[in-house]
C-alpha cells in the first residue's frame, strides 16, 4: 500500500493562518502528538500511527504530520467522538475546501485528554471515526471554519449547534416514538409491555425481533394487556396472517386468545379463506385456527375452504389445512371430505398417488369413523397393486393395514402371499409387507413364510431368491424378526443348503448374519448350519 501523500507537499500556495492554527502553532503541535502517544492507552499504538501514516492534517501546520485515515465505511461524525480528516494519495491535489463547523478541541495544559478506545480499527483510508473520544468539558478555544481539502462526491455536512451535540450521548428521552422497535432490537428492555407499542404493533409483528416480542408476551399476558393490541392487529389481520413474522402473532391470539378475539379474527379474514389456504404462511393461521377455535368458527372456516376442496387436497400447502381439518373437526362437518374422495371410482387412486392427497388419504383413515372410511378401504382394495407399488401409494396401503379391520389385513397378506417374490423385490411394495410382518397375525405371518419357503419347479426355494435381491432382503431380515420360532426354524431348513451360494451375494451375507444374531452360532462347513440343539 502506498504511502499518503501530504497535502503540503502538493498545494501551490500557503493560504493565510486563521486564528485556531496560529493558536495550534503556539502550542506546538509535536506536543499535542507527543501527549496523545505518550500519556495515554493508545501509546504504543499512536506512535505507529504517527510513523506510518504521519501527514499534514491541519493546513499551515506542516509540522502537525499526526493524521488517521480509517476505514471508509465509518460514519464521519457521532457522539462522543473526535474525528479527524485525511486526503488519500489519489485525492491529494484536490483543491477545494470544505469547513466542519463546530467540531472543537479542548486544548487543556497542551494535551488532549483521551479516555477510551472503540471497537474500530485503524486502516490507510479516510474520513471515518478515530479510536479515541474527549472527556475534556466544553472547550475553552474552538476549532471553526477549518478548511479541509476533500473530493466534493465525500462531502458531509456538519449540523451541530455547540461541541455539546457532538460529543453527548442521545439522550432516550427525546428519542421519537417512531423509533422504539430500533432501541428494542439494540437494546431489549425487560419493562416493555404490549400496551407500551400501542401503535407500532403492525410494526412491530411485521419485524423478526418485534414479532418474537410479541409472541412471548401474549403467552403470559393478562386479557387486558391482550385487548391493548388486538385492535390494531384485527384490524390487520389480512396483510398479516400471510407476513413471514406477522403470522405467528396471528396464530399465538388463536392459540392464547379468547373466543371474543377468535370470532373478530376469523370474521376479518374468511372472505379471503380460499385464497389464504394456498399461501405458505397463511395455511398456518388457519391451521392454528381449525384447532383451537370452537365448533361453530370451525364450520364458518371449513364453509370456505369447500369451494376450493379439490385444488386444496393437491396442494402444498392446501393439503396442511384439510388434514388439519379432519383431526380437528368432528366427523360430521368433514363429510364433505370424504364424499370428495368418492366422488368417482378413480379419485382414491388420483389421489393416493400424489405426494399430496395420500397424507389426506391417511388423515382420513386415521380419523374418520368406520362409516366413512369403510367405502374408501373398498376403493384401495380395487387398485390394491397400483397403489402398493407407488412411492405415495405404498404409505396408504401401509395405513390400511394399520387402522383397517383384521378382514383388511387378511385381504392384503392374501394378495401378497399370492404374489411374493414381485411384491418383495419391488422397491416401494416390499415395504408394505414389511407393516404386514409387523402388524399382521400370527395366522398371517405363517401365510408369509410358507410363500417364502416354496419353491417353484426347476428354482429355489422363494426366500433364496429374495436373499440375493437389494430390496427383498430387507423383507427377509424382517421376516427373521418378526416371526414365531417355529416359522423362523422353517425359514432356516430351507436356507440352508444354499448357504455357499449365499456367501457370493452381499445381501445374502446380510442374513447370514442375522441367522448368527438368534441361535449364536456360526455357519459351519460348507453345506451345514449348527442351531440350537446341535442339530444338522
Amino acid at each position: 500500500m502506498s504511502r499518503p501523500i501530504s497535502i503540503a507537499n502538493t498545494q501551490k500556495s500557503e493560504p493565510v493562518a486563521s486564528p485556531t492554527e496560529s493558536l495550534v502553532k503556539s502550542i506546538g503541535a509535536q506536543q499535542i502528538v507527543d501527549s496523545v502517544c505518550g500519556s495515554s492507552p493508545l501509546k504504543s499504538y499512536g506512535r505507529h500511527i504517527s510513523n506510518n501514516v504521519r501527514n499534514e492534517l491541519l493546513p499551515n501546520t506542516p509540522e502537525f504530520q499526526f493524521s488517521t485515515y480509517m476505514h471508509q465505511g465509518g460514519k464521519v461524525l457521532g457522539q462522543n467522538t473526535l474525528y479527524m480528516f485525511g486526503t488519500p494519495p489519489s485525492c491529494a491535489c484536490a483543491q477545494e475546501n470544505i469547513p466542519i463547523n463546530n467540531l472543537s478541541l479542548h486544548l487543556n495544559n497542551m494535551s488532549l485528554h483521551l479516555n477510551s478506545m472503540n471497537n474500530n480499527y485503524l486502516n490507510p483510508n479516510w474520513n471515518a471515526p478515530s479510536m479515541f473520544s474527549l472527556t475534556s468539558p466544553l472547550p475553552s478555544h474552538s476549532c471553526t471554519d477549518i478548511p479541509i481539502h476533500q473530493p466534493p462526491s465525500l462531502r458531509v455536512p456538519v449540523q451541530c449547534s455547540s461541541a455539546t451535540d457532538i460529543f453527548s450521548p442521545p439522550s432516550r428521552e427525546s428519542t421519537s416514538p417512531d423509533d422504539l422497535l430500533s432501541r428494542y432490537r439494540s437494546n431489549p428492555m425487560k419493562g416493555l409491555k404490549l400496551s407500551d407499542i400501542r401503535g407500532q404493533v403492525i410494526k412491530f409483528a411485521k419485524d423478526q425481533v418485534g414479532s418474537r416480542f410479541i409472541q412471548q408476551k401474549l403467552e403470559f399476558c393478562d386479557s387486558k394487556e391482550k385487548d391493548a393490541i388486538f385492535d390494531e392487529v384485527v384490524a390487520h389481520a389480512p396483510e398479516l396472517v400471510d407476513d413471514i413474522f406477522g403470522n405467528y402473532v396471528v396464530q399465538k391470539f388463536f392459540e392464547y386468545g379468547e373466543e371474543k378475539h377468535w370470532a373478530r379474527l376469523v370474521d376479518a379474514v374468511v372472505d379471503r379463506i380460499p385464497e389464504y389456504a394456498f399461501q405458505m404462511y397463511a395455511c398456518r393461521v388457519l391451521q392454528k385456527a381449525l384447532e383451537k377455535v370452537s365448533e361453530p368458527l370451525q364450520i364458518k372456516i371449513l364453509a370456505r375452504v369447500r369451494h376450493v376442496i379439490h385444488r386444496c387436497m393437491k396442494d402444498q400447502n392446501g393439503n396442511h389445512v384439510i388434514q388439519k381439518a379432519i383431526e380437528k373437526v368432528s366427523p360430521p362437518y368433514v363429510q364433505f371430505i370424504v364424499s370428495t374422495l368418492l366422488e368417482n371410482p378413480d379419485t382414491i387412486y388420483d389421489m393416493s398417488v400424489d405426494p399430496y392427497g395420500c397424507r389426506v388419504v391417511q388423515r382420513c383413515l386415521e380419523h374418520c369413523i368406520p362409516q366413512q372410511t369403510r367405502p374408501v378401504i373398498e376403493r384401495i382394495h380395487e387398485r390394491f397393486d397400483d397403489i402398493a407399488n407407488n412411492q405415495y401409494g405404498n404409505y396408504v396401503v401401509q395405513h390400511v393395514i394399520l387402522h383397517g379391520s383384521d378382514a383388511d389385513r387378511m385381504l392384503i397378506v392374501n394378495r401378497v402371499a399370492d404374489n411374493l417374490f414381485e411384491f418383495s423385490t419391488h422397491k416401494y411394495s416390499s415395504n408394505v409387507i414389511e407393516k404386514c410382518l409387523e402388524r399382521g397375525a400370527i395366522n398371517h405371518k405363517a401365510m408369509l413364510v410358507r410363500a417364502a419357503c416354496s419353491q417353484p419347479e426347476g428354482c429355489m426355494p422363494i426366500v433364496v431368491q429374495m436373499m440375493k435381491d437389494q430390496y427383498a432382503n430387507y423383507v427377509v431380515q424382517k421376516m427373521f424378526d418378526q416371526v414365531t420360532s417355529d416359522q423362523r426354524r422353517e425359514l432356516i431348513l430351507t436356507v440352508r443348503s444354499h448357504i455357499p451360494v449365499l456367501r457370493q451375494f452381499p445381501h445374502g451375507k446380510h442374513i447370514l448374519a442375522k441367522l448368527d444374531k438368534y441361535f449364536q452360532k456360526q455357519v459351519v462347513m460348507n453345506y451345514g448350519y449348527s442351531d440350537m440343539s446341535g442339530s444338522h
